[in-house]
């Protein structure tokens, strides 16, 4: 939504992003200990609520009680939505994409919990008849692939560039039809942060010639590298 502005990941957010005019949100799914599935970025509730735990050991009623808007600035009290709270708005306007995260994990949470989430998240996307205005977003190749080979490519996907995209897990190549760019530091064989906003000409050029549009990551903060990035192909 717009987290800058209203508290992240809340129906405030989104509200205010749709009435601004934005061309697209993005949002996180994670799923709760109870089926329900719900918006938020972090595996734990501690960052944005009065809460503590992770998502995936509460029910929604549990987490429905927190205040989602209890840090930083915000001197007010909203709720943690339900994915399906999400679709139903975005279904009133024609005009506006939404770009799902998939926050569940075979290698975290389990294959059977992950697929299940991919699964309850197309069967209310296509509820709602928004198959044409999702994108599909993951940092898992594998969730990527079972959403292609189970819908048939009906679905856009998104990626991440140079990691997580061609070969990655089980050595099987992603179809992707876009990808972030990402220049990460590496230290001792894990990812520890962005390392800078813009990316080589040469990964920009790797992704066009592989028919993947390139986006630029959220790493890029300053207006200049916006620009730069968009001189590189983005």
């Amino acid at each position: 939504g717009a987290r800058k502005i209203r508290p992240e990941n809340t129906m405030t957010a989104f509200l205010y992003a749709m009435d601004a005019g934005v061309d697209m949100v993005e949002t996180d799914i994670r799923q709760t200990l109870d089926g329900q599935l719900i918006l938020m970025h972090d595996e734990k509730v501690d960052r944005t609520t009065d809460g503590s735990g992770k998502v995936r050991d509460m029910t929604f009623k549990e987490l429905r009680s927190l205040n989602a808007a209890a840090h930083d600035e915000w001197d007010r009290r909203e709720e943690i939505p339900l994915l399906e709270e999400l679709l139903e708005a975005v279904a009133a306007r024609d005009d506006m994409l939404i770009n799902l995260e998939l926050k569940e994990y075979p290698h975290v949470e389990g294959a059977d919990r992950a697929i299940d989430t991919v699964n309850k998240t197309v069967e209310m996307v296509e509820k709602y008849g928004l198959k044409d205005r999702i994108i599909f977003n993951s940092f898992s190749c594998g969730v990527l692939r079972y959403i292609d080979k189970t819908w048939g490519g009906r679905y856009f996907l998104h990626g991440y560039y140079p990691f997580f995209c061609f070969g990655d897990e089980d050595g099987q190549d992603t179809r992707l039809d876009v990808a972030c760019l990402f220049h990460v530091a590496r230290q001792d064989g894990k990812n520890v942060g962005l390392e800078g906003a813009i990316c080589p000409q040469s990964w920009f050029d790797d992704l066009t010639n592989r028919g993947i549009e390139p986006w630029i990551g959220a790493g890029v903060k300053e207006y200049d590298d916006l620009l730069l990035g968009f001189e590189r192909g983005a």
